[in-house]
């Protein structure tokens, strides 16, 4: 009989299913649409490709037993902004959804050793990856309003 999946694996993949939602209505004035201190709706999902792709490349040392030490650098959202912005719109899209199937997958497969390696080290957004995508998809619709 397959084992239930932890709380935070089908906490990502319903965070995923609303991204994908989301995602899928923009149009291409929505992902211009501005969302704070100079962001747009796809710098947005830029923001998010990025922060996915990196923890997937960390979880995957990890589960080598490579243990990845000290905080991520608090200035990575600022150095890459200007970047995020020039991809082209739907390209963030693509991005988004890509980098949250391929991080959700890789947690939802992890060895129980490397689950339990990340919650000992206190890096559980490592695992809990629905959480940053829920706050910005929040963010992106207060941006944009009622549809």
């Amino acid at each position: 009989m397959p084992q239930a999946s932890p709380d935070y694996v089908r906490e990502n993949e319903a965070a995923r299913a609303d991204l994908r939602r989301v995602v899928t209505s923009l149009s291409d004035a929505d992902l211009a649409h501005p969302t704070h201190s100079g962001w747009t709706v796809a710098a947005t999902l830029a923001h998010l490709a990025y922060w996915d792709r990196r923890y997937r490349l960390v979880l995957e040392r990890w589960e080598r037993g490579e243990v990845a030490t000290g905080e991520e650098p608090d200035w990575a959202d600022d150095t890459l902004l200007p970047e995020w912005l020039a991809l082209p719109p739907q390209e963030a899209c693509r991005l988004a959804l890509e980098a949250a199937d391929a991080v959700d997958a890789l947690v939802a497969s992890l060895s129980p050793g490397t689950v339990a390696g990340v919650m000992e080290a206190r890096r559980r957004w490592l695992l809990h990856r629905h959480g940053h995508r829920r706050e910005h998809l929040a963010e992106v619709e207060r941006a944009l309003g009622p549809r």
